[in-house]
């Protein structure tokens, strides 16, 4: 492995630290608030776990900013090393994730609306920032999760599959409809970008995309 290649490995692991910083696994941080009289309980979650939305904001755009940012990076040392730095931007141009997560840092830098609609001619924009729980079954048949809280308000959950929350929002366009899902988005961006790097010969390190 090249010095330059492993200089792209920890660009990669960085955007995986950058992601798993998004999720959380440990579900006794992430307890329900509950009010209790002599009627009912009534359980209030919102998975938050103490963050504030400044806190949610800045974990969210250090990931879209780490994804965008690679594209300039990988022009560079695909020229630099008889690569065709053309693939760099026929995939850029044939990804709808990677076009919206370069817009939505651009908005981040530069402000709303974007020129000419952005890359993606959607005008894309980030709203209803949140943490939600995410629930993912194995791919075996049979497999399944399952959530349910306990009398402390923690979550509990059974099954084969894994359960973590994960910070997302709404990535919408300038009318406010509806283009996806923000943590979806992220991981398909990620996804484009190491194939291209397999493609390059570049040795991708693992990454269970959870």
């Amino acid at each position: 492995m090249t010095m330059t290649s492993d200089k792209f490995l920890r660009r990669l692991r960085r955007i995986y630290a950058s992601i798993d910083v998004l999720k959380e696994f440990d579900m006794e941080k992430l307890p329900a608030k509950f009010i209790q009289n002599d009627r009912c309980v009534v359980f209030s979650q919102d998975f938050t776990g103490g963050l504030s939305e400044e806190d949610m904001e800045n974990f969210a755009y250090t990931v879209i900013h780490n994804i965008a940012n690679l594209q300039d990076h990988l022009r560079k040392w695909a020229a630099r090393n008889g690569k065709d730095k053309k693939k760099v931007d026929a995939t850029f141009n044939a990804s709808n994730s990677l076009q919206l997560i370069k817009d939505l840092s651009n908005n981040d830098k530069h402000g709303y609306p974007p020129r000419n609609s952005g890359h993606s001619n959607l005008a894309p924009k980030l709203i209803e920032l949140r943490r939600v729980m995410n629930l993912t079954t194995k791919e075996e048949a049979g497999s399944g999760v399952v959530m349910t809280f306990g009398p402390d308000g923690v979550p509990k959950i059974s099954g084969s599959g894994t359960a973590c929350a994960v910070i997302t929002g709404d990535v919408v366009d300038k009318n406010n409809n509806s283009i996806g899902d923000l943590f979806r988005v992220e991981q398909d961006a990620v996804k484009v970008w190491e194939n291209l790097l397999t493609d390059f010969g570049v040795f991708v390190p693992d990454n269970d995309g959870t």
